[in-house]
């Protein structure tokens, strides 16, 4: 079917464009499958219509699906200042971590990416370094004291065990226990924040349905419990060397001024829910994939025996451990934590790859997809660790690698999750040989994160 000519007058130049290709009817109708099978669904929509796709949801709200890496280097670099994220996605995430660095965009995103920046510091890092590390060796003891061969869910330690690292990381509190009522608070939000944003038609937070009435007191009990130790720590400051005392001390360079209690509030909730479920899911499908790879965690060890000699991963000896960061950066590539990154909208009509892209179009940056464009990956299925050799690395363009973003929105905390698990990885590989169970279902979960939807069930053998 030919494709209408659109006129598009622009203060820049006069062109003709068609709009992305796309399916007919309305998203809207269709609503059951994105939800349930998201992955599924547009990856049809990527294989049949190509690197940009329209998809009208709705009569004035239209989503178009990027795959193209040189898409996602316009939209979040070369002209992002004609994007910026959407509403429906701020409305959501901002439910439960309020206006914080993931939220927020223009002056104030700038003002608090810039306080906040220190803290993540390769000179604060080293002095996190010894929290994580005893986290990691702490659950080594547990599991030490296991029967041998005991089957255990790995992906569901690897979710407990980040939320101890960055709750203690964060603000010196453990929060990973199972009775913990912030972690529980936690999950409830996540849920409703998924919920909300894969149903664009739910009733709004004041209807007082039962999903918002539980999702309200999650989020009373969320700002109760961060705001009592955000005060208890402004009173009773401490040596502790962790996040919040570092962005306690933040000031302002030309006002002087720091974070206000709820500015902080917003930031240490936007923090523990990207420094554990992100880098959890990761390492779930890492430890999945190093079962189905065995001569993989072969040589990782190898490396490990080598570089650490049976000691700890200190961190002076973790660049030294080049392959396992392969490993981890494919594994990264493969399955990554999320679909897409956060849903951008056009301020003004643009063009991208020889489209018109109308304002107030919602831009889907699927990652997930460009991951395994075969373009740019060969046999993009295969899970190889040497793809990221750096003469390889330098073959391929550096917008088509962005499981962490790109552009001046690029995650804050890469280099602590990247830290966290080389660590976890490292440390857990020296100790144990991890055998993944036979014949259980591989099967991924889309709500919020990628997690493995039966979890990942292994046996541990002690090495050394």
């Amino acid at each position: 079917m030919p494709k209408a000519e659109v006129s598009l007058k622009r203060d820049r130049n006069v062109s003709i464009k068609t709009l992305p290709p796309g399916p007919s009817g309305y998203l809207l109708f269709t609503m059951d499958r994105l939800q349930s099978q998201p992955l599924e669904y547009l990856g049809e929509m990527w294989h049949r219509y190509g690197d940009l796709v329209r998809l009208p949801v709705m009569p004035g709200l239209n989503i178009v699906l990027s795959t193209h890496p040189d898409h996602a280097e316009h939209i979040l670099s070369t002209h992002a200042d004609r994007y910026d994220k959407s509403d429906f996605f701020l409305n959501a995430m901002g439910a439960v971590q309020g206006a914080g660095l993931f939220t927020s965009e223009g002056e104030f995103w700038r003002s608090h990416r810039k306080l906040a920046q220190p803290a993540f510091h390769q000179a604060q890092l080293i002095k996190l370094h010894s929290v994580m590390l005893s986290c990691v060796q702490s659950l080594i003891r547990e599991w030490e004291e296991k029967p041998e061969g005991e089957v255990i869910d790995i992906a569901d330690e690897m979710t407990r065990l980040t939320l101890k690292i960055v709750s203690l990381t964060l603000f010196s509190v453990d929060i990973s226990g199972e009775s913990d009522q912030l972690r529980s608070a936690l999950v409830t939000g996540i849920r409703y924040v998924y919920r909300r944003m894969t149903a664009p038609l739910s009733p709004p937070l004041w209807v007082p349905t039962h999903q918002n009435r539980e999702f309200r007191q999650a989020k009373k009990t969320i700002d109760r419990i961060v705001l009592e130790i955000i005060r208890s720590r402004r009173e009773q400051p401490t040596e502790n060397v962790d996040l919040l005392s570092m962005l306690l001390a933040a000031k302002d360079e030309e006002t002087g001024e720091g974070m206000s209690d709820r500015e902080l509030l917003n930031e240490v909730i936007t923090l523990i829910n990207a420094g554990h479920e992100t880098t959890a899911t990761t390492l779930a499908w890492t430890w999945q994939l190093l079962g189905t790879h065995p001569e993989v965690m072969a040589q990782m060890q190898a490396e490990i025996d080598d570089v650490l000699q049976g000691g700890p991963p200190t961190f002076d000896k973790l660049p030294q451990l080049q392959y396992i960061r392969r490993v981890f950066d494919e594994s990264l590539r493969l399955c990554p934590p999320g679909m897409s990154l956060a849903p951008r909208v056009a301020k003004e009509d643009d063009e991208i790859g020889g489209y018109r892209i109308p304002k107030g179009s919602i831009l889907n940056i699927a990652t997930y997809y460009t991951l395994r464009h075969p373009d740019f990956w060969q046999d993009p299925e295969t899970f190889d660790p040497d793809r990221f050799l750096p003469e390889r690395v330098a073959q391929r363009p550096k917008s088509v690698y962005m499981p962490w973003g790109g552009g001046p929105h690029i995650c804050i905390g890469k280099n602590f999750a990247v830290m966290e698990s080389m660590m976890i990885l490292s440390a857990i590989a020296q100790r144990f040989q991890v055998k993944l169970v036979s014949q259980q279902p591989v099967e991924i979960d889309p709500r919020f994160t990628l997690r493995p939807k039966h979890g990942v069930k292994v046996t541990l053998n002690k090495r050394i």
